[in-house]
């Protein structure tokens, strides 16, 4: 007996530590934009370690920008089944199941947004013929697909907020990268930043109504939190130096930033340029904390704070 309950015990134990938080993101070799095969990365919070959790699946184009709902349905912009696609699976422990593409639709599709009870995804498409991005929804299947923006501009970037009344995203409608919100039920946006500066990569929180995004209006790229209406907007890196000038989002690279909130809702998880190369920082929501937790010579990007 004595026996069976350390058995328990050890089993429970592991159990615990697999149920700890990590964060996913995407890293490829050297500099970014250099062609180099993005790889999906796992790092746990504990351990302070880093893994390999997906190969990239095509040469050249590798996946990244995941994001993982509450049902471990994974989503996330891969070159799989050619040109840019959003492909879903199943997240479990030993990696990813039944990958296969999450539309049938002829554009290329990017940046997946989860809303938090698992039901919808916000995404944007990229149409050729008009050389517009725009943001859709679609049911959890794929299926039952909106069109949510229609601004002849780039609406880009969508994060649900947390009751899942709202989507926040990225748009150059009024003549540079600025954040909205807009509502489901009304059709109603309203500018947030409204600011010369390019603001973008923004996340919600889980547990309050806040979203963090990057920006660029103090000379340096700096992480930033304010409430869903814009008010108390909160400079959380004032000391942070990461410059790169903005040209457009592919040659810039802004494409690859990206926020996440823990999902306690206490830190949140951003990249940026560290010196030469992309890397992953993580500060309290205090402002307090500040700490890089990938340094190496590859481009570590597309950072999402999951709770496995």
């Amino acid at each position: 007996m004595r026996i069976l309950k350390l058995q328990l015990f050890f089993a429970l134990l592991f159990m615990g530590a697999k149920s700890q938080s990590q964060i996913i993101f995407s890293r490829s070799p050297g500099g970014l934009n250099t062609g180099e095969t993005p790889d999906l990365m796992m790092y746990d919070i504990d351990t302070k370690r880093t893994s390999m959790f997906f190969k990239g699946s095509i040469k050249k184009r590798g996946e990244y920008s995941v994001t993982i709902s509450k049902n471990n349905k994974l989503i996330v912009n891969t070159y799989k089944f050619g040109g840019w696609k959003l492909g879903i699976a199943d997240f479990t422990d030993s990696g990813l199941a039944n990958f296969r593409k999450f539309t049938n639709r002829r554009n290329y599709e990017y940046n997946a947004s989860w809303s938090y009870d698992g039901e919808r995804v916000a995404y944007e498409e990229y149409n050729w013929g008009s050389n517009d991005t725009e943001i859709f929804i679609a049911d959890s299947n794929g299926r039952n697909i909106i069109q949510f923006t229609n601004s002849r501009s780039d609406d880009q970037s969508p994060a649900w907020t947390n009751d899942g009344a709202d989507i926040v995203f990225v748009s150059d409608r009024s003549g540079n990268y600025e954040l909205f919100i807009k509502s489901i039920k009304s059709g109603k946006a309203k500018n947030l930043t409204n600011h010369s500066a390019v603001d973008f990569a923004p996340s919600t929180s889980r547990t309050n109504n806040q979203i963090a995004f990057l920006s660029n209006r103090t000379g340096s790229i700096h992480l930033f939190v304010m409430d869903y209406d814009g008010n108390n907007l909160v400079d959380l890196t004032p000391e942070l130096k990461s410059n790169v000038e903005f040209r457009d989002f592919q040659s810039s690279g802004f494409w690859s930033y990206q926020t996440s909130w823990s999902p306690d809702g206490k830190q949140i998880v951003f990249n940026t340029m560290v010196g030469s190369d992309l890397e992953l920082l993580v500060v309290n929501l205090d402002g307090t904390g500040l700490e890089q937790i990938t340094d190496n010579a590859d481009s570590d990007f597309c950072p999402f704070w999951m709770s496995q």
